[in-house]
């Protein structure tokens, strides 16, 4: 299931105004770091997560995180990326 326009527009503007969840450290992806994005998604259905400073590392590191947790990648702004659950929305 895709999201349409309207309600991904909605969860932008949610998490436009949260804080950030997580920040990925310099293990990156570990299993610690998507055992607490895990319970972050179970409480909200959507996660806010900063990323590594390289733009190249940023764009492989989103991709994983959303692959790796069956999430949808709604928007990415400078080092932050926010992720929703598609099934609940």
């Amino acid at each position: 299931m895709t999201l349409s326009g309207k309600d991904r527009g909605k969860i932008k503007s949610v998490l436009k105004t949260r804080k950030v969840d997580l920040k990925l450290g310099k293990k990156g992806l570990s299993s610690n770091f998507l055992e607490e994005a895990k319970k972050v998604i179970s409480v909200d259905k959507m996660i806010k997560v900063s990323l590594d400073a390289d733009k190249r590392k940023r764009k492989e590191q989103t991709q994983a995180f959303a692959q790796t947790l069956g999430l949808s990648h709604i928007s990415t702004v400078g080092r932050t990326a926010s992720f929703c659950l598609v099934d609940e929305f």
